[in-house]
């Protein structure tokens, strides 16, 4: 037997609960929660419920959505109201474009929160304090007019005066040994002022600074995660990386400077004595290429030529780097005939027949690939093409008697399936493409030609 407890007696008993167990337990707010209803009510607009009852008479509108009659909402296909939708997104979007404003007005709240205590823009004081710093940069007291600079850019900004306070800041970050701070200070000049009249003396410090730096790494080496904390001088971390860096600074602050070919040079140098070839490499020939003009031209070519030979790893490897070595060696005999002495001379020539040596190995390499697997075509051309392009060569014999072993051998391997293969019937595609005559061509790689057989009407021998 089952009890069924009335309805008035249901609506006592959540009332005598809900002030015991609490809303929030529950997760009610008491303002909009109801009662449920044992009785069959209308679902309310929107659910899906209510949806499933009005979808068979709703009608849709072009541009609008779908319309129930009695109501005046549209509705989209799983019936939600489109406008409340809408009107959140736009809200969102609203939402999104003031958060874009917060940085200025935060920006806005400094500036004021400073002119109320006397420390916004003002011509007047800068140039006061701009005073004050000079004479303490006189008196060689670096570290006080270095505060001195730094209040004065900030009281006149965008200004010929700022521009002299950021560059003294710098200069007197430079004076008192702090380089990392220093070199930040120039690059903050530079980028806020690009074409400023002290970027010659800022590419001057800098330059100058990298090169301590780099000379430093070279006479105590250390990991780039070792840290230094006693030395003012230096970075945190990572000497030799801030070196190049500050070197790479300075072709793209000032690229057709005086220092710019110096910077990559250095670079390139430096490279170079740790191994690092590839990237050794790239600066040299950026400079080859960049400023054809430069003092380092003829080193750039020399050492760009050795950074190519360290890079070649092998016959199983790129050939890329031998053929732009020949190009080098090619360089240096034509636009540096005049520089280069007699030893040099020789040690080109020397080079030279390296690369020969090298390339006729690849050859060689390829050729015996294909006579292994019975390919004898494929393997005559390479053979021929050793002995035609690098003649001089202790390979080009034995290729030159391996090609004549081979010259009544047919160029493919003969099929164990052949006899299986003929019975089949041949593609038509490709029975058409064998009708089609074939161009001879007369440059095609041979150790020699012979007479064909059979008098010519002119009385000169045909070849084939």
């Amino acid at each position: 037997m089952h009890f069924v407890m009335p309805k008035s007696c249901a609506a006592v008993a959540v009332a005598i609960l809900l002030p015991a167990s609490g809303c929030t337990s529950l997760s009610l707010n008491p303002t909009t929660w109801q009662m449920p209803s044992l009785a069959s009510e209308e679902a309310p607009p929107g659910t899906s419920d209510w949806w499933k009852k009005h979808k068979s008479s709703a009608e849709f509108v072009v541009g609008e959505g779908w319309r129930v009659p009695g109501f005046e909402e549209f509705y989209d296909d799983q019936g939600r109201p489109i406008r409340a939708k809408v009107a959140k997104v736009v809200k969102k979007e609203k939402q999104s474009k003031d958060a874009l404003l917060e940085d200025v007005k935060v920006v806005e709240s400094v500036t004021k929160f400073k002119e109320q205590f006397g420390l916004g823009p003002d011509q007047q004081r800068a140039e006061q304090i701009y005073a004050e710093g000079e004479a303490l940069y006189r008196a060689q007291k670096f570290a006080a007019a270095t505060k001195k600079f730094k209040d004065a850019a900030g009281r006149w900004p965008d200004s010929r005066l700022q521009q002299d306070a950021m560059f003294y800041l710098a200069e007197s970050e430079f004076y008192n040994k702090q380089y990392p701070e220093a070199v930040n200070a120039y690059d903050e000049l530079l980028e806020k002022y690009p074409n400023s009249p002290h970027l010659d003396d800022v590419v001057r410090r800098q330059f100058d600074i990298a090169r301590y730096w780099e000379d430093h790494h070279q006479w105590q080496p250390h990991w780039a995660t070792t840290p230094n904390v006693l030395d003012e001088t230096r970075p945190l971390f990572d000497t030799l990386g801030h070196a190049l860096r500050t070197y790479d600074n300075i072709r793209l602050n000032d690229p057709t400077g005086p220092l710019a070919d110096d910077a990559i040079m250095a670079s390139a140098n430096s490279f170079f004595l740790r191994g690092r070839y590839s990237d050794a490499d790239y600066q040299y020939g950026l400079l080859r290429s960049e400023y054809p003009n430069s003092e380092h031209q003829f080193e750039a070519h020399i050492l760009g030529l050795q950074c190519k030979l360290r890079k070649y790893q092998g016959p199983d490897y790129d050939n890329t780097p031998l053929l732009e070595a020949k190009k080098l060696v090619k360089q240096l005999k034509v636009q540096f005939a005049g520089q280069l002495n007699s030893e040099e001379r020789a040690r080109q020539s020397e080079i030279q027949a390296q690369l020969n040596r090298q390339l006729a190995e690849r050859d060689w390499k390829m050729a015996q690939y294909f006579d292994d697997g019975e390919h004898y075509g494929s393997a005559k051309f390479y053979y021929a093409q050793l002995v035609r392009d690098y003649p001089n060569t202790p390979l080009a014999e034995q290729a030159r008697g391996r090609y004549l072993e081979l010259g009544g051998k047919p160029d493919h391997p003969t099929s164990k399936m052949g006899w299986l293969v003929d019975r089949f019937p041949e593609n038509a595609e490709r029975k058409s493409i064998e009708q089609v005559p074939l161009i001879e061509s007369g440059n095609q790689t041979r150790l020699a030609t012979e007479p064909q057989d059979g008098p010519s009407t002119d009385g000169q021998t045909i070849r084939r």
